[in-house]
């Protein structure tokens, strides 16, 4: 399904410490068959890909006793300059009717990030559309304000070097507050039912008929969708939320559709620059192969081997090949 890599530094000449390779390159994967077939040339030939169009990824370009031409390219295109901007004061028109508990939170939120966008001439009106649209829109909508509409106002009040002290000035309308009406759960293909009983998966949306409408909510729930399915072996699965508002109840339907995909199963793992004890170590918290690729188990993975990976490790230094649609089918 995908793949873990280690590499041994002593080939490098580097320091005796074990290090992740991150990408398709490294011959080191995890290849996950479908409960049908598998096409033991397909894990090989997608690893192959990046390395036909003469790109590395950046792990596997610092191994290198040369840099490749991306590199050189990348290293003679500066990095946009960027400015730190700290929100000072946040001040709310006191014509709007945003309730005071929604506007600490959006203080606090304001106060509390530091802001780093691209020093060109447009960044404060971008980071302006930025604040009304991420935390004032999702602090109203949360508390059931799901027409909201909000503006912001940046003011640079200081500046010294890269750091930007700023006042925002915030107007918004909140509109009438919407509750939750029905949710249903449905499959895209309505020649595939859901292999998950709808009833189960409409207990992960943590909302209940009549309560305030939230965006977080409904976001948490679609998360626990994906979390269940993962530990099916559904990593494809995809919910795509629907909502229709009725006007005369004040409600918001959710519709949620399932495109399931297919389930995966391990066929190998392999890790190279690591001796047989670790690996036996390492592989006591990973799906044997022929099982059912259980997503969490990754997250299983990286707490219980914390003293034997590096510090820095994480999950996007596993890749996951798997065949396309096309073999498994």
């Amino acid at each position: 399904m995908g793949g873990v890599g280690f590499q041994d530094p002593h080939h490098l000449g580097q320091s005796p410490t074990i290090s992740f390779l991150e990408d398709w390159e490294a011959p080191a994967y995890i290849c996950c068959m479908l409960p049908r077939s598998l096409l033991p040339v397909a894990a090989l030939f997608l690893a192959c890909l990046p390395c036909a169009f003469g790109q590395l990824p950046k792990r596997l370009e610092k191994c290198l006793p040369y840099p490749t031409l991306a590199q050189e390219i990348r290293e003679m295109q500066p990095a946009p300059a960027q400015v730190r901007v700290h929100v000072t004061r946040v001040e709310f028109d006191p014509n709007d009717d945003i309730p005071a508990d929604a506007q600490e939170e959006i203080s606090a939120e304001l106060r509390r990030r530091v802001f780093k966008p691209d020093a060109d001439s447009a960044y404060q009106k971008d980071l302006a559309n930025e604040i009304a649209e991420v935390p004032v829109r999702g602090a109203l909508r949360n508390r059931g304000y799901f027409k909201v509409t909000a503006i912001a106002k940046l003011t640079v009040l200081w500046s010294e070097e890269a750091d930007v002290g700023a006042a925002v000035a915030i107007s918004a309308t909140p509109g009438p507050q919407y509750r939750m009406g029905d949710i249903r759960i449905v499959s895209t293909d309505s020649g595939y039912p859901l292999v998950i009983s709808p009833e189960v998966l409409r207990g992960l949306i943590p909302l209940q008929r009549g309560e305030l409408f939230s965006v977080e909510k409904v976001r948490s729930g679609l998360q626990n969708l994906a979390l269940v399915y993962g530990r099916e072996g559904y990593v494809d699965m995809t919910p795509e939320p629907d909502t229709e508002v009725e006007e005369d109840r004040k409600t918001v339907d959710l519709v949620v559709k399932i495109d399931q995909q297919v389930p995966y199963h391990v066929g190998s793992i392999e890790f190279l620059g690591v001796n047989a004890v670790t690996r036996e170590k390492l592989m006591e918290s990973l799906p044997k192969p022929g099982e059912v690729f259980d997503r969490t188990k990754l997250d299983e993975f990286f707490k219980i081997n914390r003293t034997i990976l590096p510090p820095d490790v994480s999950r996007e230094w596993i890749q996951l090949p798997r065949p396309s649609r096309a073999f498994a089918e």
